[in-house]
């Protein structure tokens, strides 16, 4: 769902299950160079409030993966990046960041597509979220 238009069923589907736990995971597909970093950070902190105030103890924010094909032809992979460190930074002054530092251009983590992931690049993703919350969860939480 996109963060500017959050799927209200959907959370409360989510919410019914009482987590302790919510991993946001923040994909990247309608950021264009029209996209304002402020207005999406407010929209992602003011989800991860609603979530919270429903009695989920922690949020975990994925950092915005990286991509390197875009719908927007303005936007380019350094562009990209900045917008995502933008939003990242901001992130951290309110919620833990689970960042995925060991991405790789398309070698690698990417389908061919430019967009998804492949099996190595899903791996190393859930392999950063498990660093994030051994960091953040004490070990008789996990």
């Amino acid at each position: 769902m996109r963060v500017m238009r959050p799927n209200r069923e959907l959370l409360e589907d989510m919410l019914q299950w009482e987590p302790d736990v919510v991993i946001l995971c923040l994909g990247g597909n309608n950021i264009t160079t029209r996209c304002q970093p402020r207005k999406i950070n407010l929209r992602i902190i003011e989800l991860c409030r609603l979530v919270r105030t429903r009695g989920v103890a922690t949020m975990v924010l994925a950092d915005i993966c990286k991509r390197w094909v875009f719908r927007d032809p303005a936007l380019t992979s350094d562009r990209f990046s900045k917008f995502g460190s933008s939003i990242a930074h901001y992130k951290m002054m309110y919620f833990p960041v689970a960042s995925m530092v060991h991405m790789q251009e398309e070698k690698k983590h990417w389908c061919h597509d430019g967009v998804h992931l492949s099996e190595a690049g899903v791996e190393e993703f859930m392999t950063s979220l498990r660093l994030k919350l051994r960091k953040i969860l004490t070990p008789t939480d996990l």
